[in-house]
């Protein structure tokens, strides 16, 4: 009760020190800036036009026997802080003594902020200005006038905020729900707001996810896309590539505010073009790099070689000898003070290398067609997008005939058009040529096992294939490691080099398994390894026994074709999986593949019962002796 007289007298007190200060601004001649503002919700909401309070002041100010100086109006702008351009040039007429007075609407016009309010007060009190609003009673020219000023703006500032906070709510839900409020990135369209996958240009960003893999830099990829005119363009910029490949929304997640000092972070808010792991992949890359430089050489193994007793990635170096001018290349162990050959490292991995790329090819070659005779034909909407294509380079003809654009304007975007173009008649073909592959995964494995049976039938070739690989360039071998390879522990042991630990790109393993997990793509594991240290591929699958021996006798009526035998036989591992043991009816066979029986108990009982199937290598001898009179067409299912 106290307070509140206390503040009946203060206001009272307030008053009676004004009154002769009213008295005198009351006399002085006024000369006015008006001041309109509209945002564009203002004017949907509340019919707010520039023109109306233009009309509305110019008639108060005339009632009211102001000079008006100048109209100051500031378009489609918030007034959350005074950072506006016709407000600002308003203050420097109050600062420079050319107006007295300040006209305008309401008092929301000039600010919704109690800070700015009171910075707003301060200068009209210093240099002796008024302020006059027409439809409030916010004023200076009286004492009440001030008192309305601060009350109003008080609840201005409140309704700020909780809009604030019902637009935070209403955001989330819309992140969630897949509709991003950023410009759309490439790779990505929208439908009904949402951001989801292009078809014509989801590519175009997967490729430099790859490339970036296999050891291309972000200038690197900028030159290839350049030169191949990707889109239509030769202007792609390493700074776009960055952006590009450390933006979270191509693994499909959202960072809202990342340069604020709280983001928030969305998780699986839209499709993802790249998957998680290969995004991953590419961000501990560039930490990689950060921490190593790559100098004028070409180093196959860069950030790649780890020091199996200290852990740290060894650094390469180069000599050249001064008589022939070969160039040797080495990596060393910084902290143990140990060299590594770079020949006897890429020797050993040589075989590795081999079956990687083997495999890669299959999955060119047959599953990835495989996959999509397996997903949803989109022939329809590509011929939708194409002729919306062909309506766009119309219009933009149209548009560089009539003087709308420019010349290197219209050249960009129909370079960019006809780039698409040529994308969905590519998509098209391919949708076609996939229509007749009626492949099943046990003929894609069957595709699997002739090409290993094929490397002992023809050993020429095998070793053609090996040296053909030695003897690739250094960029070419940089690539197919970085493609294949993540980090490999390396040890030596006198002058022995032992590779302990090789780990392969989880990008390139993850794709291996959605394969089969999605489309029943054949994936094999390599738990068990022969005499030789050959590993012997295990499907995935189970199989029946009575499913076991029908592939086997598929696989057999293939092979017969050029006179070579398999055999089969069951049997199962020991109970720690190390060993698998079996009676072979002749002295030389060859194991190809094991294969999990699934009608048995499985591993409950702690045995894993298993199909082995063998090549005869008495049949492949038979084979050789006769391959000039019967060609190898292992191949034909």
């Amino acid at each position: 009760m106290r307070l509140k007289v206390w503040t009946f007298c203060a206001f009272n007190l307030f008053q009676k020190n004004n009154r002769k200060r009213d008295k005198t601004m009351n006399d002085e001649k006024k000369i006015a800036d008006i001041y309109i503002r509209v945002s564009t919700l203002d004017q949907a909401r509340e019919g707010f036009s520039l023109p109306e309070q233009k009309e509305k002041l110019i008639e108060f100010c005339k009632s009211k026997g102001y000079e008006i100086h100048k109209v100051y109006a500031d378009e489609g702008i918030s007034a959350k802080d005074d950072k506006r351009p016709a407000y600002q040039q308003m203050i420097s007429d109050i600062k420079t003594g050319t107006v007295n007075v300040i006209v305008s609407l309401k008092l929301d016009r000039l600010t919704r902020s109690v800070f700015d309010v009171e910075k707003l007060m301060k200068i009209l009190e210093k240099y002796g200005c008024d302020l006059d609003c027409k439809d409030d009673d916010s004023n200076t020219l009286t004492s009440n006038g001030r008192m309305y000023i601060r009350l109003t703006t008080a609840f201005s500032q409140n309704e700020i905020e909780r809009c604030s906070e019902r637009t935070k709510f209403g955001m989330v839900g819309a992140i969630k729900a897949g509709h991003i409020p950023n410009r759309t990135p490439i790779g990505f369209k929208r439908i009904d707001k949402k951001l989801v996958p292009d078809e014509l240009t989801k590519d175009i960003v997967i490729r430099m996810y790859d490339l970036y893999l296999e050891g291309k830099s972000y200038q690197g990829i900028a030159n290839i896309y350049n030169k191949e005119e990707v889109l239509g363009r030769t202007n792609w910029l390493d700074s776009t590539i960055q952006k590009i490949m450390t933006n979270e929304l191509y693994k499909g997640d959202f960072a809202h505010g990342k340069r604020t000092k709280h983001p928030i972070y969305y998780e699986d808010v839209v499709e993802p073009i790249v998957s998680k792991e290969k995004w991953d992949a590419c961000q501990y890359q560039t930490k990689r790099n950060a921490r190593h430089y790559e100098r004028t050489a070409t180093y196959l193994f860069t950030n790649k070689l780890k020091c199996s007793v200290c852990g740290n990635f060894l650094g390469g170096k180069a000599t050249t000898k001064r008589k022939s001018g070969k160039k040797y290349y080495y990596y060393k162990c910084e902290k143990c003070r140990t060299n590594y050959k770079e020949d006897t490292i890429r020797d050993g991995l040589l075989l590795q290398l081999y079956d990687l790329i083997r495999k890669d090819n299959l999955i060119n070659k047959y599953y990835t067609p495989f996959i999509k005779h397996k997903q949803e034909d989109n022939t329809k909407d590509y011929k939708n997008e194409l002729k919306e294509l062909e309506k766009q380079e119309e219009r933009i003809k149209c548009a560089y005939l009539n003087g709308v654009v420019k010349m290197n304007e219209f050249d960009n975007e129909l370079k960019s058009i006809r780039y698409k173009i040529d994308n969905i008649n590519k998509k098209i073909k391919e949708i076609k040529q996939c229509e007749n592959f009626n492949f099943t995964t046990n003929d894609l494995l069957i595709l699997e096992d002739t090409e290993t049976i094929d490397t002992f039938v023809n050993p020429d070739i095998f070793l053609t294939n090996i040296l053909n690989l030695t003897n690739a360039s250094r960029e070419e071998m940089k690539r197919i490691i970085g493609t294949y390879i993540d980090s490999i522990e390396v040890n030596k042991v006198g002058d022995k080099i032992e590779l302990l630990n090789i780990a392969y790109r989880k990008s390139f393993l993850t794709d291996l398994v959605n394969y089969h997990n999605n489309y029943g793509v054949p994936y094999n594991f390599n738990i068990f390894s022969d005499e030789k240290d050959f590993k012997i591929p295990m499907n995935h699958e189970g199989k029946t026994s009575l499913e076991a021996k029908e592939y086997f006798n598929k696989l057999q009526e293939v092979v017969s074709q050029n006179s070579l035998k398999l055999n089969y036989y069951e049997t199962e591992a020991d109970s720690k999986l190390e060993d698998v043991s079996f009676e072979p009816n002749g002295d030389y066979e060859q194991i190809l593949r094991l294969i999990v029986l699934s009608d048995t108990k499985n591993y409950n009982d702690k045995t894993l019962r298993l199909g082995v199937i063998t090549l005869n290598l008495e049949s492949v001898l038979y084979s050789r002796l006769n391959r000039e009179e019967q060609p190898n067409e292992l191949c034909n299912i």
